[in-house]
């Protein structure tokens, strides 16, 4: 949803305004040129606020410290919203022990930093028929790693590829 553009100085379209100061929040009617004036006077912009029936209200306002701080709030807001990203870990059927440990801290990593973590195992050729050993073979690796991270579903089987998504533990 865009915004709409506030309207500016002399785009503004009324005779009477009321105004209402960056700073002070005193709230006074006067006439349009007059508020420009003031706002002349101490190097800042008359912003419209809204404009019902015959009253316009307008602020005096710096306008570009106003852009700031609406571009800061609105990445605040983004960074609210922005989810930890999905990482993946993979193993294999013949994987060696060593390999399994650098594996764990690469894992211990994704955990302090939040992300929620997929394992994935995947056989090739011959490998596809000793599915239950690696089965056994992720479940092994999950209980390791469950210092950190505890199995969002049980670990499924498609095809060649073995799967299991683990949420991080609070």
């Amino acid at each position: 949803m865009k915004e709409k553009k506030k309207r500016l100085n002399g785009d503004i379209r009324a005779d009477r305004v009321q105004v209402i100061h960056d700073e002070e929040w005193n709230l006074w009617e006067m006439s349009l040129s007059e508020a420009l004036s003031k706002a002349r006077e101490q190097e800042l912009d008359v912003m419209e606020m809204w404009k019902k029936d015959n009253i316009t209200l307008v602020k005096i306002i710096d306008y570009g410290k106003y852009l700031y701080r609406q571009k800061k709030q609105q990445q605040k807001q983004q960074q609210k919203w922005k989810s930890p990203d999905m990482k993946t870990i993979r193993i294999t059927y013949k994987i060696g022990d060593h390999d399994i440990d650098v594996k764990k801290k690469q894992v211990e990593k994704f955990a302090a930093d939040g992300h929620p973590l997929k394992v994935s195992l995947m056989l090739r050729w011959r490998e596809n028929h000793y599915g239950e050993l690696a089965a056994k073979k992720i479940d092994s690796f999950v209980d390791d790693i469950a210092e950190w991270y505890t199995p969002h579903a049980p670990v499924k089987r498609s095809g060649n590829v073995f799967n299991v998504m683990l949420k991080v533990k609070k």
